[in-house]
């Protein structure tokens, strides 16, 4: 589930910049708190359906559209698998960092 926030979070922040809307305009437009928007775009939550619909509605997309994750490069999915991995394992992180730094 947390690939799919994650994925589902850079959509959202690519299709709001892509039609010129601040974090704070699209939270307004969409019924919800920005804070509560900046947890969608950052992985931090998953929204309600109801949000899902106002977020078509604003957004002028499809279902289909707003979940067309084929736009993500390989390497930003090699990211969000290794984000994922370190996230469960203290002992990769330690050895990332061993390697990286």
């Amino acid at each position: 589930m947390d690939d799919i926030k994650q994925l589902f979070g850079k959509r959202i922040r690519e299709l709001r910049k892509r039609h010129g809307f601040t974090q704070e305009v699209l939270a307004e437009l969409i019924g919800i708190e920005p804070r509560n928007l900046l947890k969608i775009e950052n992985a931090q939550t998953f929204p309600r359906v109801q949000t899902i619909q106002n977020l078509m509605e604003v957004l002028d997309c499809t279902p289909a559209e707003l979940f067309n994750f084929e736009h993500l490069n390989d390497i930003e999915l090699m990211r969000l698998k290794v984000i994922e991995q370190l996230k469960s394992d203290d002992e990769l992180v330690k050895l990332v960092y061993k390697i990286i730094m």
